[in-house]
């Protein structure tokens, strides 16, 4: 009768226990989202298309150079090479297409894999990499880098996947995101890395750029060919294991010789320096803006020296300046 007794208090007290521990949890849940909700970034929709470079044109439209504090062109979905955008998918977010901003699955087992002392990340999808990227920080460590990811997931499902489409999450990943050096987006670095339009991209070259948005500068393929050859060959076996390459593609793309891809690109050369300097100038005294820190159109007059009309490129929309004097 004792036993029975002791044994009704034991199981009395862990229940309690287990009730304190649940309304223990369920308070701190609350409580931590709430923080999250409150801490969070104001959500600017213009910041999604960050700074685009300035182009300057001759009087007949052609582009003379483009200038910027970030090198950066605006590419559409339309405009990306289904390569391309197979081989970042594949690698970065392989179900991207079918999560709401945040993929579960990945997000419970990198947790699990943290708790354990196991950190292998990757829980991010392409949302929360450009709310990461965009609104919040790199933080990755102690209760900071734990807010920061909720406040990523948060961003993602409440504020970017809610009002934008699959194609538009992909055109901010792809004109948003440090790829070496200066350059910024997958325009620029084709042009920098391959001497080519993202839009002419092979799979082999494809391969490289979605390989270098985990360390841009790590895998930059004409400064660290080997480290960008052995990324490339990640990519590359990913697409197979997803299915969007065959085996026969695979070997192919992981045939050509790094330097082959990289010799086409030239360095980089501004014409006309000097009148380049003058227009700048002569921009920031009339409008009172830069065109280093505002993307910009900028169409001149070679012979007569002077600039004879600036526009303003902002969320893909461009706003006219008039000006009766020009």
């Amino acid at each position: 009768m004792k036993k029975t007794t002791n044994d009704k208090k034991i199981i009395k007290n862990v229940s309690k226990i287990i009730l304190f521990s649940i309304l223990f949890l369920i308070v701190f849940s609350l409580s931590f989202f709430t923080y999250v909700y409150y801490t969070a970034p104001e959500f600017n929709s213009n910041l999604l298309y960050k700074k685009e470079s300035s182009n300057i044109y001759d009087s007949k439209g052609d582009l003379i150079t483009t200038i910027g504090s970030e090198k950066r062109q605006i590419v559409s979905y339309e405009e990306l090479p289904q390569v391309l955008i197979d081989s970042i998918i594949a690698t970065e977010d392989s179900r991207f297409f079918m999560h709401n901003g945040l993929d579960i699955p990945r997000f419970l087992k990198a947790s699990v894999s943290y708790v354990v002392g196991n950190n292998i990340g990757g829980a991010s999808t392409l949302t929360m990499q450009i709310s990461k990227n965009t609104y919040t920080s790199f933080d990755a460590d102690g209760f900071t880098g734990i807010v920061r990811k909720f406040t990523d997931i948060y961003m993602s499902i409440f504020k970017i996947e809610k009002d934008y489409t699959k194609k538009e999450i992909i055109e901010f990943y792809v004109n948003n995101h440090f790829l070496g050096g200066m350059i910024y987006g997958v325009e620029e670095a084709s042009q920098a890395y391959f001497g080519k339009s993202a839009s002419e991209l092979n799979l082999s070259e494809a391969a490289i750029i979605a390989g270098m948005f985990r360390s841009p500068n790590y895998y930059r393929p004409n400064v660290n060919p080997k480290n960008a050859t052995a990324r490339r060959s990640t990519v590359l076996y990913l697409m197979k294991k997803h299915g969007y390459i065959t085996k026969e593609e695979q070997d192919l793309a992981n045939s050509i010789p790094m330097e082959s891809l990289t010799a086409e690109a030239k360095a980089e050369e501004i014409p006309y320096q000097g009148y380049i300097d003058t227009v700048v100038s002569e921009v920031k005294d009339k409008y009172g803006v830069n065109p280093y820190t505002t993307s910009l159109k900028i169409y001149t007059n070679l012979d007569r020296g002077k600039q004879e009309a600036v526009e303003k490129v902002q969320n893909g929309v461009t706003y006219t300046w008039k000006d009766d004097q020009i």
